[in-house]
């Protein structure tokens, strides 16, 4: 049977910090100096540990999430480091821009985009220095997920915008002075629309949908700027966070992941809130929508759960886990969405599983610090440490948004925990951090395709035929058995005591 396509690469020792100059060059590229990873890969996805390749060569058609969490540091001043999202060696599909400070690094700036993957095709996942060098750090982490659903969207920025307003706006409407520009060769949509001139996302089937939005703040003024962002389906507000974009340290990257019940006809829109100074939406900024499939398969319902955390952590600089409310003087969580099979206990921060399988969970934390922090963040599986990641967290600018993600095989009754830690001095957890969990499901090998007519010209029944029968049925096998095709009960290896039996039925008392 057909398993879940899926990648995970996590850096678990850092590399030199001259592991990437001028030149674009792999992110998982093993020659990097010193360097380890771990990876967690279907095995119909390729990771071509070669020094100087450190590219995912597919096996079969699909639509793919990719997530990259760069973790890095900068050997010279403050540079810019530019990531792209390339395959088969043609122009990059994404493109985004995120800065790294040499006073405040390790650095992370995640960068996301639904990519079309036809067999046979080669994703590079490159990163290049504007000056000087970066190094790959611990946690710097690339997931891969199938979208099986066949209802999705991801829009990215081509160019910076250059709007001047301290009020609250949409900074993706393109018909706004300033506004953004969306080049059509670097979008991809199926069943969900992108109004630009609006900055609105249309909803066209209702159901349970995944939402990650990487915003890239450009900031134009003089001082530093206060950012809340907010995300909405037409008045509700579905999230709310608050970021500090950087003069000095800009485009600064703020990412957030929810899995939200939206309605058919549903629009969502996203607005900035500047407290001062001004800030624009930069080159990188993904929005990227997609159905969760809620298919009807004997594999299972759909699995997942997203906690928004609505409070502030009591700050300290000892390990705590963020998702128990003994953290908190007055805790407050908000499980946006729960496929119910997830079990959320807010008493000590638990998340159990009850289905086995592969998970990928995405921790997108705001962070504030008393003075300047290396925080670790870290994923565990019945208290054992599986993912593990540190960055700087600068006192200021702060708060700062750092996302944690990776791919972990569960076994039912397995317990998450996240927990975050500081080198010395004390850090909060914000509202607006989130902790989304789902479930990879099981994907089919061959997809329903319009069968051919079950009566031709020529008056030939097609009742087995591959074309007629098997393309009525999701399968793992080229051929379903005839059986399939024989009105009436199933029979199990050919017994015929097994009849259809016709009746008007009972009356009801």
């Amino acid at each position: 049977m057909a398993k879940p396509s899926f990648a995970n690469i996590v850096c678990t020792t850092s590399s030199a910090n001259t592991a990437i100059g001028t030149t674009a060059a792999p992110v998982f590229d093993t020659n990097h100096g010193s360097v380890v990873f771990s990876n967690n890969i279907s095995d119909d996805i390729t990771w071509d540990q070669t020094a100087g390749e450190g590219t995912f060569t597919f096996a079969r058609d699909g639509i793919y999430h990719v997530v990259l969490s760069l973790f890095s540091v900068n050997n010279a001043a403050n540079r810019d480091t530019t990531v792209t999202f390339t395959k088969n060696s043609d122009s990059a599909f994404y493109t985004g821009v995120h800065q790294v400070l040499a006073a405040m690094d390790p650095a992370e700036g995640t960068h996301q985009k639904i990519l079309s993957i036809s067999a046979g095709d080669v994703l590079n996942i490159e990163a290049l220095a504007e000056a000087g060098t970066i190094g790959i750090t611990k946690g710097t982490s690339l997931s891969i997920t199938e979208i099986t659903s066949g209802v999705y969207i991801s829009n990215t920025v081509t160019t910076n915008a250059s709007t001047s307003t301290t009020d609250e706006f949409n900074p993706y409407d393109t018909d706004l002075s300033g506004g953004p520009v969306f080049a059509a060769g670097n979008q991809i949509a199926s069943a969900i629309t992108f109004t630009g001139d609006a900055g609105s996302w249309t909803i066209a089937e209702d159901g349970k949908y995944f939402i990650m939005v990487s915003n890239f703040m450009g900031s134009a003024g003089a001082t530093n700027s206060n950012v809340t962002i907010h995300l909405k389906s037409g008045d509700d507000e579905i999230f709310t966070g608050a970021y500090r974009a950087s003069r000095v340290a800009e485009p600064v990257e703020a990412t957030f992941c929810v899995v939200e019940d939206l309605a058919t006809g549903a629009v969502l829109t996203i607005t900035w809130d500047i407290g001062s100074g001004q800030a624009q939406a930069n080159i990188g900024s993904t929005i990227t929508l997609y159905k969760i499939d809620d298919t009807e398969l004997v594999r299972g319902a759909p699995s997942f759960i997203s906690v928004l955390n609505k409070a502030v952590l009591t700050a300290t600089a000892s390990e705590i886990n963020p998702f128990d409310e003994d953290s908190y003087s007055s805790a407050s969580f908000d499980t946006r969405s729960n496929g119910g099979f997830i079990a959320f206990d807010a008493s000590d921060g638990t998340f159990t599983i009850s289905e086995a399988g592969p998970y990928f969970i995405i921790h997108n934390q705001i962070t504030q610090a008393a003075s300047d922090a290396i925080v670790t963040s870290e994923v565990k599986i019945n208290d054992v440490v599986k993912l593990t990641f540190e960055r700087h967290i600068d006192s200021n600018p702060d708060p700062q948004n750092t996302t944690v993600h990776g791919i972990l095989d569960c076994a039912v009754g397995d317990v998450i925990i996240v927990t975050i830690d500081s080198d010395s001095p004390n850090i909060g957890h914000d509202a607006g951090s989130t902790l989304t969990i789902l479930k990879l499901r099981d994907g089919w090998v061959f997809r329903e395709a319009v069968p051919e007519s079950y009566i031709t010209d020529n008056f030939t029944l097609n009742t087995f035929s591959q074309d007629f029968l098997s393309s009525r049925h999701k399968r793992d096998a080229a051929q379903v058995p005839f059986l399939l095709g024989v009105p009436g009960p199933l029979s199990l290896r050919g017994r015929t005591s097994q009849v259809a039996v016709v009746s008007k039925g009972d009356k009801k008392n």
